[in-house]
């Protein structure tokens, strides 16, 4: 398999596990949301940033760093470097775990004030104990990731939002027919990230055990370049690190500023504690969900993305750098444009379909378009962090996460959990458009806009009017025949695909997706570029 093939099949592997893993989060929410409510939902969801605020300071970038550097290695033929990494950033994180369990268990309650509900600190607490497991775990997949292989991520990945979700969901359930409190039924499913974790754990132990040569620091391999000592390693690591990690704690900052704002601002402006917790669970719980999913597959690309960067850097290749950097662009901007239009139209549905009513449509659509800029700064942070650029990222989305600020104190007041959701769109703009100028002007890269966008705009045009047009013809016989919530799944599901299937045709149509490219998908690849190239619709 070519270089070009192995990062995208590495990336569709990531892409399919998380919109997988995505997808069971979005039915749990539905779950819980129907058993605990949407106040118990936003305790729930005031206990997760704080969680995720810790866990990033407890791996501190370091995984990601891992896979940089193994990939290094690697392309060297250092092979032995490339195990001491992984075996020095293991002892780190599993410290800095320990340290930031016992820091979020006896902070929980201070937590909780801060956040504008004491209610969420049992939910804080049931975190604490993944915080003893996770980075351990982290750092495996990251030596995983720096040979290239996706597989374990993607496979534990899965299996830990299995193993969660099945725990949020029976724990809640089980602790309300107890007869115990919302707290204590936020705090059940709270547990999850704990079981999930450690099933994760025991999945990536045994990709460990079948790949035990990787691993072992006794097995003579060919090494042609000197030894570091541990104090280097660390060094390096750290070096590297402390940048990612502080890029990595303004995404949490940005949804903390939700937390600390949108409670306590819903409350000035006269809300009861019970109504403004119900309407966070709303923005958080509904709106920020949903556009997150997208986003997973620009996540998946940044990881595969940036240690194959790193790796063609390392010897000298940067003409296959720049093309894996236009190839992940491409297919960050074909998924993420279509994303945002989607699910600003089909909104309504989405929300009767997952939440029994329309009360988070409004957010929703306000918040929809953040899915494309969202996606846009994750892969352009992962392309300058594998050129060597890692404070410029950290820079863009801090100031990304002040306007987030700033518009949640200007909006909120006025237009309620809508202003939260349409100052994250503005926020995470600012941050990619930041990017991509540190991009230009750093590497000297230029962009081919004409290649990037006009394609996929075009595309996502015609769906956009196939969808309008759906949902006019549709919608009315849908809920006329059906119960509201059916007639909502079966709409959306209808509708999807009808969507989906002019979209994929435009696309091809307009040149946008080339042979190589679907040839790159996982098993079905070359099957659909041959079938596609025999109907004229690649090249």
């Amino acid at each position: 398999m070519s270089d070009r093939n192995l990062f995208l099949r590495g990336a569709f592997i990531l892409a399919v596990a998380g919109i997988v893993s995505k997808l069971m989060g979005s039915i749990y929410t539905l779950f819980l949301q129907n058993i605990i409510g949407d106040r118990g939902l936003g305790l729930y969801q005031m206990a997760y940033p704080i969680y995720s605020t810790l866990l990033l300071l407890s791996t501190a970038g370091i995984p990601v760093a891992v896979s940089k550097f193994v990939a290094e290695h690697m392309a060297l033929g250092d092979y032995r470097g490339a195990k001491k990494v992984f075996r020095v950033a293991s002892v780190i994180l599993f410290i800095s775990g320990i340290l930031c369990f016992f820091l979020l268990w006896f902070g929980a309650e201070l937590f909780a004030r801060i956040s504008g509900d004491e209610g969420a600190k049992f939910a804080i607490q049931a975190l604490a104990p993944a915080l003893m497991v996770v980075p351990v775990m982290a750092s495996i997949r990251g030596y995983f990731q720096g040979w290239q292989q996706m597989e374990p991520t993607a496979v534990s990945q899965v299996v830990e939002q299995l193993i969660r979700v099945a725990t949020i969901i029976g724990a809640a359930w089980l602790l309300l027919r107890m007869g115990y409190s919302e707290e204590w039924a936020a705090a059940g499913a709270a547990f999850g990230a704990v079981t999930g974790a450690f099933a994760a754990l025991l999945v990536l132990v045994g990709y460990v055990w079948n790949n035990r040569v990787l691993f072992r620091h006794d097995v003579q391999m060919p090494n042609r370049v000197p030894p570091q000592s541990n104090r280097t390693v660390i060094k390096k690591l750290i070096m590297y690190a402390i940048p990612v990690s502080l890029g990595a704690l303004v995404v949490p900052f940005m949804n903390n500023v939700d937390v600390i704002t949108v409670a306590n601002m819903l409350k000035q402006a006269g809300y009861s504690q019970d109504q403004a917790t119900e309407l966070f669970g709303l923005l958080s719980g509904r709106a920020f969900k949903l556009m997150m999913l997208p986003a997973t597959i620009a996540t998946a690309i940044g990881v595969a993305l940036m240690p194959a960067i790193a790796g063609a850097l390392a010897v000298g290749e940067k003409r296959v750098a720049y093309q894996r950097i236009e190839l992940a662009l491409r297919w960050t901007i074909i998924i993420g444009l279509p994303a945002s239009v989607g699910l600003f139209l089909l909104a309504e549905p989405i929300d009767i379909t997952l939440f029994k009513d329309s009360s988070g449509t409004p957010a929703i659509m306000a918040i929809s378009f953040a899915t494309l800029f969202s996606s846009l700064q994750l892969t352009t942070t992962a392309i300058l962090q594998g050129i060597g650029y890692v404070y410029r990222p950290v820079r863009n989305l801090l100031i990304g996460g002040v306007f987030k600020l700033i518009f949640n104190i200007w909006l909120v007041p006025k237009y309620g959990i809508e202003g939260a959701a349409v100052s994250t769109v503005l926020s995470f703009s600012i941050a990619a458009l930041l990017n991509f100028w540190d991009i230009n002007r750093l590497s000297g890269l230029s962009f081919n806009w004409r290649l990037l966008l006009w394609g996929p705009s075009i595309a996502t045009f015609l769906m956009g009017v196939a969808v309008f047009a759906s949902l006019r013809q549709m919608g009315p016989y849908f809920f006329t025949v059906l119960p509201e919530r059916l007639a909502g799944a079966c709409l959306t599901l209808a509708v999807i695909l009808f969507a989906s299937a002019v979209y994929g045709i435009a696309l091809l149509a307009s040149g946008s997706l080339r042979k190589e490219d679907i040839r790159s998908i996982p098993r079905i690849g070359q099957k659909l570029a041959d079938l596609f190239a025999k109907i004229g619709l690649v090249r």
